[in-house]
């Protein structure tokens, strides 16, 4: 995994912690406000979640993925720094994971947009140019590590 610096890491947070803290209902909603923001950017994501099967289908699974989107976000977070060994072994699993939900590693770029899309929502403003560079950086390291993992499970 590449290492991120310890400034970006803590931009990130402290944006994270932001717009986290500024809604009552946000584990609940900063999933399902990402995966909309995909679904617009990448509609073939959508197959992912049932949505082929139905439009209650893909709602009711997107809906249990949404609700555990924020705490899986927490968890890398708290994790980012000098131990490196330890994330990767979760990324690894959660790699493994979305291979065998079929989630094409084509997504994850547009999952990158959504997710900064759901933080500046919440935010209730757009993240400058050194927040927005942070979080690319933050999310593209933890986005190729699942990604490699997806390609060789």
């Amino acid at each position: 995994m590449k290492e991120v610096g310890y400034e970006q890491i803590a931009t990130v947070l402290e944006t994270w912690d932001a717009a986290r803290f500024g809604s009552k209902d946000f584990d609940n909603e900063f999933g399902m406000v990402a995966l909309e923001r995909l679904f617009e950017l990448q509609p073939r994501a959508k197959k992912v979640f049932g949505y082929d099967q139905g439009e209650e289908v893909g709602k009711s699974h997107a809906n249990v993925h949404a609700s555990a989107f924020a705490g899986l976000f927490d968890s890398i977070f708290q994790m980012l720094g000098p131990d490196l060994e330890f994330i990767q072994d979760i990324l690894r699993q959660v790699g493994r994971r979305h291979k065998s939900m079929g989630v094409s590693p084509s997504f994850f770029p547009y999952m990158g947009q959504a997710v900064i899309h759901a933080v500046e929502k919440y935010l209730g403003k757009p993240l400058t140019a050194e927040q927005r560079a942070a979080w690319e950086e933050v999310y593209d390291s933890i986005s190729n590590e699942i990604v490699k993992n997806i390609l060789q499970s």
